[in-house]
């Protein structure tokens, strides 16, 4: 019988009819005929190929790691996650949400910003969970509504304002001045 080079993928230190081995997950060989196993490269850092991986694209990027396939992964930003291997994009938190973390496999790991306030996309600290119109307290803590005679417009932790002089309010979280009424006549 004739012999036959191993494929790419594969190896055989032996000469005989021993069959070729393939070369172990997260590895790969692009060149046939080889005779040890030093022969099959490993992928680059945080990629993963099956065994017998014949060639450098066939190494994809981890969980929580993203770029070209057979490239160099990089671990998802602190505000995203990606829960498959391969070269797809990380995805970023949802708003009202934030994660401090890098190279999260899961949006599980997306924390919700505190009560009455908000994040945009992609937050990765809690102090970008700002109040909300109407609340008041320090960014990333817990917001407190305006208490009557008070409001605030404006996202943030900036403080509620008091209606003017002879106006008031009994309402709480307002959100605008216009909420602030005339007192009655002949009183302050």
């Amino acid at each position: 019988s004739d012999c036959q080079a191993c494929v790419v993928g594969t190896w055989k230190a032996v000469n005989g009819s021993a069959s070729c081995i393939l070369c172990a997950s997260g590895k790969y060989s692009s060149e046939p005929a080889e005779v040890s196993e030093a022969t099959c490269d490993d992928c680059p850092a945080h990629s993963y190929s099956a065994d017998g991986s014949n060639m450098r694209t066939n190494c994809t990027c981890h969980k929580g790691y993203s770029g070209p396939d057979g490239s160099d992964c990089q671990a998802c930003i602190a505000g995203t996650w990606k829960a498959l291997n391969g070269s797809s994009s990380c995805i970023l938190c949802a708003s009202g949400k934030y994660s401090s973390e890098t190279a999260e496999i899961s949006e599980a790991t997306c924390d919700d910003c505190p009560a009455q306030s908000y994040s945009g996309d992609g937050s990765n600290l809690i102090t970008n969970c700002t109040c909300h119109k109407g609340y008041s307290g320090p960014d990333g803590s817990n917001c407190t509504a305006c208490i009557a005679g008070t409001w605030k417009a404006f996202n943030g932790s900036s403080s509620c304002i008091l209606c003017a002089s002879g106006k008031y309010s009994s309402e709480t979280a307002e959100i605008s001045e216009a909420t602030c009424d005339d007192c009655p006549a002949q009183s302050y």
